[in-house]
C-alpha cells in the first residue's frame, strides 16, 4: 500500500506541475505594451471630482453610500433641477432618501432629508406629497425651500356621502383639477381608495369605499407628474451618441471574465486593458477625459462596434462601460458611469 500510495503521489505532483503554470497565467498580466502614449492625448484627465481644466468646473454633486438604487435627476419649477438619491446605510435606514436642489446655474441651493416613516416622496409640481393610509402630508419644498407639513382638506371621513355623490366628486375633480392621483387602501379586510387632487389652490383627499380591490393603474398614480430626465446605473455596452470615442491606448494584455447571468457559468477571454480616450459637447465646448482600466471589444455579429469594459485586475470580473451625459441647454450636464455617483460639469465663467 505505502508504494501504491507513493505512486499515486508522485502522478499527481507530476500533474500539478504540468498544469499550475497554464492555471497561474490566467492571472497575471501575459504582455505588456512599451510603446509611448501619443502626444495628441497627452493632456486628457481622468474624469472624477479631480479633474482640473481651464474650461471646465466638474463637480461631485451626489454620491449614494449605501443601498444600490440609482440616483435620479428631475427637472423642476424655476428652472431648477432636483437630485433624489438614497440616504440609507443600513437595514434600518435602507428607505431614507436625501434630495437636492440645484438652480439654472448648476449651483447646489438646499436639500432635504426624508427619513422613511411609511411616507413615499412624490415631486408634483410646486409640492412634494408624502402619503401613507393613515397620515398624508404635503410641503412646498419644490418651490420655496419650506418643509413645513401642511395636511389634505380630508373630504367623507365617515364615508357617510352616498356612492352617487362620492362617483361625481371624484368625475368633477378629475376633469377641473390641476393634479390628481388614487392610492389603494386596505383595513381590515375592506378596499379603499384614496383620491388625492389639487383644485382652487388646494389639496384635498376624497375616501371612497369599494366593494373590492382596486388595481391602480400607471396612469392614475401620483409618479405620473414625476419626470425624470435622467439615471444613473443605466448600462449599455455601446456609447451614447452624443460621446465618441478617439482613441485606446494598450498598457497591458491579460485574461478577464464575462459573467453572462441567467445560470450561465459565463466564460474568459484574453484582451489588452489600458486607457479609453473620449469627447463631447458641453454647452458648445469640446470636453475630452480618458477611463482608464478599459477593454475595447468588437466583433461581427454587431457590425464590429466597439464595446467598453471596466476590467479590475487579471482574472476579474468585466463590468459593462458606459460614459453617460444628459447636457442641459445652453447650459451644464450631468455625468455618470457609476450607479453610486453623479457629477456636474459647466463652462468656467471669465
Amino acid at each position: 500500500m505505502k508504494k501504491s500510495d507513493g505512486k499515486w503521489a508522485s502522478i499527481m505532483a507530476l500533474i500539478t506541475t504540468l498544469f499550475s503554470p497554464a492555471c497561474n497565467s490566467r492571472d497575471r498580466i501575459l504582455e505588456r505594451n512599451e510603446k509611448p502614449l501619443s502626444a495628441a492625448y497627452a493632456n486628457f484627465q481622468e474624469l472624477d471630482e479631480k479633474y482640473k481644466s481651464e474650461d471646465f468646473e466638474v463637480k461631485l454633486i451626489c454620491e449614494a453610500e449605501g443601498y444600490p438604487n440609482p440616483i435620479h435627476v428631475f427637472p423642476s419649477v424655476n428652472k431648477q433641477w432636483i437630485i433624489r438619491a438614497d440616504a440609507g446605510k443600513d437595514e434600518e435606514t435602507k428607505n431614507d432618501m436625501i434630495f437636492y436642489k440645484l438652480n439654472s446655474d448648476g449651483n447646489l441651493t438646499d436639500t432635504i432629508f426624508t427619513p422613511y416613516k411609511g411616507h413615499w416622496p412624490e415631486l408634483i409640481g410646486n409640492f412634494m406629497i408624502f402619503t401613507s393610509a393613515k397620515d398624508s402630508y404635503y410641503n412646498t419644498w419644490p418651490l420655496d425651500g419650506d418643509t413645513t407639513k401642511q395636511t389634505f382638506k380630508v373630504l367623507n371621513t365617515d364615508l357617510a356621502w352616498s356612492a352617487e355623490k362620492v362617483e361625481k366628486q371624484i368625475k368633477d375633480a378629475k376633469l377641473t383639477a390641476a393634479y390628481w392621483f388614487l392610492k389603494d387602501v386596505r383595513e381590515n379586510r375592506a378596499h379603499y381608495v384614496q383620491f388625492y387632487y389639487y383644485q382652487d389652490k388646494q389639496w384635498q383627499m376624497l375616501w371612497q369605499k369599494l366593494p373590492g380591490y382596486h388595481n391602480v393603474k400607471d396612469n392614475e398614480t401620483a409618479a405620473r407628474y414625476t419626470e425624470e430626465a435622467f439615471r444613473t446605473g443605466e448600462y449599455n455596452s455601446y456609447l451614447p451618441e452624443n460621446v465618441s470615442f478617439l482613441h485606446f491606448h494598450p498598457l497591458e494584455k491579460l485574461s478577464y471574465r464575462h459573467n453572462i447571468g441567467g445560470g450561465d457559468p459565463g466564460f474568459s477571454t484574453i484582451n489588452w486593458r489600458g486607457k479609453a480616450f473620449f469627447s463631447t459637447k458641453i454647452d458648445g465646448k469640446d470636453f475630452l477625459f480618458f477611463e482608464p482600466n478599459v477593454s475595447v471589444e468588437n466583433e461581427r455579429f454587431d457590425g464590429n462596434k466597439n464595446r467598453f469594459y471596466s476590467i479590475s485586475g487579471p482574472g476579474a470580473s468585466s463590468n459593462i462601460f458606459t460614459p453617460f451625459f444628459y447636457t442641459v441647454p445652453n447650459s451644464y450636464a450631468f455625468y455618470t458611469s457609476n450607479r453610486n455617483k453623479l457629477y456636474l460639469i459647466k463652462k468656467k465663467t471669465t
